[in-house]
């Protein structure tokens, strides 16, 4: 297969081994490389609840199929773990020359495991792979770490990717740095590499990335360079002005945070912008291997009477290190980005975090909370530089920032005033102007981030087509399309930058991205495969963090921007309102109401699910399609993901109950308890036709009925339940419709007999000795309360129905809640 080279180099630094393994090339199929095959390998390394900052941690480099190719923005690599910072799932993408070396060194990726007993580095050259000892680098800064390198293996052209001291000294917003400027910023994942010992990874690589389809796929490179290259974005602004020329048009849409959010419009936004930058400081334009764009800057800069030359901050830090601080002063930014740069520090979190504090300082929260000595205050441009140092050695005011917003605004008592999701830090726009960026910061999987979906690009950019910042319509579809498709461009990998080009209407048809992944690989994609794969990425991402305790309560904003309005600007007036869009959000990704994914869409997706236990099936017997809807809803919002529309509601509401309830109810398993004893096929076309997953038979009928149920359900796509209430001998019963082909055997104790017989622990024996004679899931139904439950997961029961002890309940999704846990505690206690 072409673009990949098909070996990953395994490191263990406990051992102090090295082990060349095969591209795991089933992975590669499904999830790509970057991001996606990351993720996947994280997926399956990592335990429930391992500590981001332990041995048995695990940290991915990894490029992706494009990377090293001809393919424009190629020369990207991604660093992936579970984050410090966040504690989800995390990957941090990253520019220059580092992941090309890689590739043509001959390896796709390193997965690095264990702890160094000592400070070590990595050398990769040629397909040939050593650790060598650090102790002297150690507390060196990234710039002087690669020099060393270099040197040390006399060979300028190595590329070096390393931490600096704050990466050392385990603080939460460290980042990796490569080419002494090109930051895998976020997420603090250069703590996770300083935990690891590990100070850095040097490559040097001479051989050749070959693709599946050379003449092709040359093609396919001319026709993306010239719609870049013809772009007014990607051909124009971003070259002569850098990310920087972002500035004006953020500050004139009133969602440019200042003064730590708590401003949509900053007044000086005209020292900080990347026309200033371009006609003052400006040495030459940068650009990473393969980019038409170059949208780097090597700047010249003077501060305190020393004149420096070095790599210029893009947008995002510009705002961090000033606007969000209150500082306009371009040279002392220039300065603590340069810093940020050398001790491996995340510009974003770092300067947020800073903004968070210096409001806590202006109003006295500092002081209330025993830190009276630290005195901080917007504009203090001259503090900047010092605060950077301090951080990376965890000294001072910097201990407090090392820790993240998160933990600082929880340690002060400060939360509402904090900008993150998750735990990560916002970047910089503000959402209360831009109501689809703030759906992207709820639901991004690793927190706060605004390249899950930049969808800044149509609400402020008008890329493809200007779309309303402040209207709320779409905007869900919006952001699953573009967290999909930038799922599949972080595993390529290619620049988001490319987005603002190669789009070209608001379906974000991926054309140019599909036909450079074929004619590389040598495998089709289409456009609808694209997608596909890019869903299925973000589905397992959530997966992990959903496994790691992430639910819908996690998938918001902070107070200020839920309550607090902005105050001048185009969104004057506005705030957030996350709830309204969440419900459509997590209908379109085929999620529960917690924001889990149902094994429906797992198995869409080819994924497995991360629970295999019983599921609670909730029975709704009322008369009135009115209160069966009422009550099945605070059932769903419950977290049940099974919703049986009961005989009675059927024989009053007909199959419009069906209906409704597969329309209001578009993620769940929906069943349509028929209790089918005649004309098989056709009661069971109606049921499909109207929307249930599942229809009951009535054990009890003859088999030909069962055999005419279950081949309608075959073509129709639905399952067979079999009830067998009522039947004389249910074991017997149990394997003779299995036979016919059920897919589900139900033990139930009716109604009436439930009113006259509350005791069903009679009933148990029964069940475990179907389950134990039958391959297809059992279901058990019938005056069924929790302090049943264990007893029925123990006896082997796969569906557990109830009615009554949830829809009479006080509080139905309180109720819902409580028997699902109990569920999940007694498999769990079960498996054990």
């Amino acid at each position: 297969m072409g673009g990949y080279v098909g070996r990953i180099l395994d490191v263990d630094l406990t051992k102090e081994q090295l082990d060349v393994v095969e591209l795991n090339w089933d992975i590669a199929m499904k999830f790509i490389g970057g991001r996606g095959y990351s993720a996947k390998v994280l997926f399956d390394a990592l335990k429930t609840g391992v500590e981001p900052l332990s041995e048995s941690n695990v940290l991915v480099f990894m490029t992706g199929p494009l990377t090293g190719t001809a393919a424009p923005t190629s020369g990207r690599f991604c660093v992936a773990s579970k984050s410090p910072l966040t504690n989800t799932v995390f990957d941090s993408q990253c520019g220059g020359f580092w992941g090309l070396e890689l590739k043509r060194a001959g390896f796709d990726g390193i997965i690095v495991r264990g702890r160094g007993l000592r400070p070590l580095y990595l050398y990769v050259t040629d397909g040939k792979a050593f650790l060598r000892d650090a102790s002297h680098l150690w507390g060196l800064d990234t710039a002087a770490t690669q020099e060393a390198i270099q040197r040390e293996v006399n060979d300028e052209n190595v590329k070096v990717c390393s931490i600096g001291p704050a990466g050392e000294n385990l603080v939460r917003i460290a980042c990796i740095i490569s080419d002494k400027h090109r930051a895998a910023g976020r997420g603090g994942l250069g703590a996770v590499m300083g935990f690891k010992r590990l100070k850095a990874i040097a490559v040097r690589g001479r051989g050749e990335v070959k693709v599946a389809n050379p003449q092709a796929f040359q093609k396919e490179v001319k026709k993306t360079l010239e719609v870049l290259r013809g772009n007014p974005i990607t051909g124009d602004s971003l070259g002569r002005y850098g990310t920087a020329f972002l500035v004006h048009l953020v500050n004139k849409a009133g969602i440019f945070p200042a003064y730590n959010f708590t401003r949509g419009v900053y007044e000086e936004a005209e020292e900080v912008c990347g026309e200033r930058i371009t006609e003052s400081m400006l040495v030459r334009r940068l650009s990473c291997f393969a980019c038409p764009i170059a949208c780097g800057r090597l700047i010249k800069y003077t501060y305190q009477g020393v004149e420096k030359v070095t790599s210029g901050p893009e947008y995002e830090s510009i705002w961090a290190l000033g606007p969000n601080c209150g500082i306009s002063d371009i040279n002392a930014i220039a300065e603590a980005n340069d810093l940020c740069n050398k001790m491996g520090i995340d510009t974003i979190s770092f300067g947020n975090a800073l903004g968070f504090l210096m409001e806590c300082s202006k109003r006295g929260i500092l002081d209330k909370a025993g830190y009276s000595q630290f005195k901080l205050s917007f504009g203090d441009s001259k503090a900047l530089p010092k605060l950077v140092i301090e951080t990376a050695q965890k000294e001072g005011v910097g201990k407090l920032l090392s820790e993240g917003v998160a933990r600082l605004s929880r340690a002060l008592g400060a939360e509402e005033i904090a900008a993150h999701v998750k735990g990560l830090e916002l970047p910089a726009y503000d959402p209360r102007g831009a109501k689809g960026m703030a759906l992207a910061y709820a639901t991004s999987n690793r927190g706060g981030c605004h390249l899950r979906a930049y969808v800044v690009m149509s609400e402020i950019l008008g890329v493809p087509r200007y779309i309303d910042p402040l209207s709320y319509e779409g905007k869900a579809e919006l952001v699953k399309r573009l967290q999909d498709a930038s799922a599949v461009i972080d595993s390529l990998i290619m620049c988001k930058f490319t987005m603002l080009a190669l789009f070209s209407t608001l379906m974000y048809e991926p054309t140019h991205y599909a036909r450079l992944l074929t004619t590389a690989t040598g495998l089709y994609v289409d456009e609808e495969e694209f997608y596909k794969i890019g869903e299925r990425i973000y589905n397992l991402e959530r997966l992990f963090n959903v496994r790691e305790g992430f639910t819908r309560q996690h998938d918001s904003l902070p107070l200020r921007f839920l309550a607090e309005v902005l105050g001048e600007g185009p969104a004057r007036g506005e705030v957030a309102k996350i709830d309204q869009l969440l419900d459509v959000y997590y209908t379109l990704r085929g999620w529960n109401y917690d924001g889990i994914p149902t094994d429906k869409k797992l198995e869409e997706l080819g994924l497995e699910p991360i629970y295999t236990g019983p599921k609670l099936q909730v029975a709704i017997d009322e008369r009135y399609l009115k209160d069966g809807l009422n009550i099945a809803e605070m059932c769903y919002r419950g977290g049940a993901e099974i919703i049986e529309v009961g005989t009675p509601l059927i024989k009053s509401a007909g199959l419009e109950a069906v209906r409704e309830f597969r329309k209001r109810f578009p993620n769940a398993l929906i069943v349509a308890d028929l209790k089918t004893f005649d004309t098989g096929w056709l009661e069971v076309e109606l049921a499909a036709e109207a929307g249930a997953d599942i229809v009951t038979v009535l054990g009890a009928t003859d088999d030909y009925t069962i055999k005419d149920a279950v081949g309608a359900a075959r073509k129709y796509g639905v399952k067979i339940m079999c009830d067998l209430i009522n039947v004389e001998d249910p074991l017997r019963r149990a394997k003779e419709v299995e036979k016919l082909g059920c897919d589900i055997v139900c033990v139930h104790m009716g109604i009436s007999v439930q009113m006259r017989e509350r005791d069903i622990s009679k009933k148990m024996e029964l069940v475990a000795s179907i389950a134990r004679s039958l391959k297809v899931p059992v279901a058990v139904a019938g005056g069924i309360r929790v302090e049943h439950i264990e007893q029925l997961v123990r006896a082997g029961c796969k569906i557990i129905i109830v009615g009554s002890a949830i829809t009479r309940a006080s509080n139905p999704e309180e109720a819902t809640r409580r028997i699902i846990k109990t569920i999940k505690r007694a498999y769990e206690s079960l498996s054990r």
